[in-house]
């Protein structure tokens, strides 16, 4: 293992074992365990409520030297520095907006999680893989080989259980869930017309959602969006024995 992804790790560990009680599912997680980490980037859904208690949580990591906050109405991107100067990215969804659009539900996503064999919450599999198919489908790309094989180790019943979910959600005619990975126009102007037909998606609720993003814009522009961190205030007896062995 590299110094950089044992600094990852040892950060990831410490940001999940603090983030216990705050109501979470992590997205696009495809690892077997934390040490193997090689993703730049988490995406966790919380509501937004939950925002600064996470903010709390980074502003006291003892492996951090710098947090940046790009804040936006739907989804929030803080930017980490490491001790060593590395650099790495939570993103905070809120709410799964695109141009107005919403296209899944936070609530629903929040409401179907599980808990992985390394005790972190997950989206459940048919979240998790409609979440990963849709980011790469309506930014028209194809899904990524990790991805694919990720989803193709399910078990049967869990692979029906995501192609069931997919086909009643979205209408579409399939044969079997791997006809989804590759791009094709047909299908993408399909789901994107069944997005923006739903009921949240209405001209009017999709202006309002549209017009949020303007005094967050501002905003980012006038504050400072760093979140200063407590490390200096801490001493090595604060951290438990666990925390300790990871720091020093």
């Amino acid at each position: 293992m590299t110094k950089e992804m044992k600094n990852k790790s040892a950060f990831l560990t410490h940001f999940f074992e603090k983030l216990k009680e705050v109501k979470y599912a992590v997205l696009g997680f495809t690892y077997p365990d934390l040490a193997n980490y090689e993703s730049d980037s988490l995406h966790l859904v919380v509501e937004r409520s939950d925002n600064k208690t996470i903010h709390r949580i980074l502003e006291f990591s003892p492996y951090l030297r710098h947090i940046k906050l790009i804040d936006k109405p739907f989804v929030s991107t803080i930017t980490l520095t490491f001790a060593d100067g590395t650099k790495f990215d939570i993103n905070l969804v809120n709410a799964f907006v695109r141009q107005g659009v919403c296209y899944m539900s936070e609530v629903e996503v929040l409401r179907n999680t599980i808990i992985n064999n390394i005790g972190i919450k997950q989206a459940a599999p048919s979240y998790n893989f409609e979440y990963v198919w849709l980011l790469h489908m309506l930014n028209k790309n194809n899904v990524a080989d990790h991805y694919r094989t990720f989803f193709s180790a399910y078990d049967r019943e869990t692979r029906s259980g995501i192609f069931a979910h997919i086909r009643g959600r979205y209408f579409l005619e399939l044969n079997i869930l791997d006809e989804l990975y590759d791009f094709h126009k047909r299908t993408y102007n399909q789901v994107s017309e069944r997005i923006v037909r739903r009921k949240e998606n209405k001209w009017y609720k999709k202006l309002f959602r549209q017009v949020q993003y303007v005094p967050y814009a501002v905003l980012n522009l006038i504050r400072t969006n760093s979140i200063h961190t407590k490390l200096s205030e801490y001493k090595k007896g604060s951290f438990s024995p666990t925390e300790q062995a990871r720091l020093y």
